[in-house]
């Protein structure tokens, strides 16, 4: 989610996809923003300390992260790595709760460094239905980003929109009983509760873990 801001400010206000020129362009093979590495050695040395996240991070042989954290994308088997072996080593419920805050601080870092303060105002000045289609179109514009390989896609309704990623890295090869993507849905509620409405609440209400054919997140507003 790193690259929103680029559809946001580009002049216009209004984001247009990124075939317009207006954004990167999407590489060819998986890669994620550095938020997905950095943030959750932060949300980990925040719940656990320091000894628990080197171990978690040595055990996913990432330890050099630590030392040096990236500053470019990252493949995104590292990600999908990290989470793993954060699953194995916590349990399922504990690490939720790592990948939540680390979603909600990737938010933070995307909504101070990433969009532009005036399409910030802009937003939340726009009802909730058209903020939220102005700012979905910037969230998959730049979809890739977060997403890897997986694909993007979002249906609106009256009262919310539904987001999809398909073949989501967090889930992928997985089976579970619950769903995975605790960092995308606290990274989505975020910035939804900052720039559409302070009600707004996100859930996984499917999750490719768990059976469903993509995992899906509920956006109420």
């Amino acid at each position: 989610m790193d690259a929103i801001s680029r559809s946001l400010g580009n002049g216009s206000i209004l984001p247009l996809p990124a075939e317009a020129g207006l954004g990167d362009a999407a590489p060819s093979s998986g890669r994620i923003g550095p938020n997905a590495i950095t943030r959750l050695a932060e949300a980990m040395d925040a719940q656990h300390g320091n000894t628990a996240t080197r171990s978690l991070f040595v055990a996913a042989g990432l330890a050099r992260y630590l030392d040096d954290p990236p500053g470019a994308m990252v493949d995104e088997t590292e990600v999908i790595t990290l989470h793993r072996t954060g699953r194995a080593q916590l349990g399922l419920a504990t690490f939720a709760a790592v990948a939540r805050l680390a979603g909600q601080l990737t938010g933070d870092y995307v909504l101070r460094h990433r969009i532009p303060r005036p399409a910030r105002i802009l937003l939340r000045l726009l009802p909730g239905t058209l903020a939220s289609k102005v700012l979905v179109r910037a969230i998959a514009a730049h979809a890739w980003t977060f997403a890897g390989s997986g694909g993007f896609s979002y249906q609106p309704y009256r009262h919310g929109m539904l987001l999809i990623i398909r073949d989501s890295p967090l889930a992928r090869g997985e089976q579970s009983t619950v769903p995975l993507c605790d960092f995308y849905t606290a990274t989505f509620e975020r910035i939804f509760r900052q720039l559409v409405s302070r009600k707004a609440e996100v859930s996984e209400v499917g999750c490719a873990a768990t059976g469903a054919r993509a995992c899906c997140f509920d956006v109420r507003f």
